[in-house]
């Protein structure tokens, strides 16, 4: 598997992660968890992903929009 191919591979497994992690955020506070550990922890990872979801924006790897 080549470099670019790798890359790909990882960038849409980070999308599919955040996205995984923004519905079962959304799920736990419809079911007020908010303060749950689980909650805690994935609202952490969901930041993370984000951070580097908005390093891929920064330099034009990625849109604005996603993909």
């Amino acid at each position: 598997m080549e470099r670019l191919e790798k890359f790909e591979k990882s960038l849409t497994t980070i999308l599919q992660e955040y996205e995984r992690l923004r519905r079962e955020l959304q799920k736990l506070r419809s079911e007020g968890k908010m303060k749950t550990t689980k909650f805690r922890e994935l609202l952490g990872k969901k930041l993370v992903y984000s951070m580097i979801i908005d390093i891929f924006k920064q330099n034009g790897l990625i849109e604005e929009n996603g993909e």
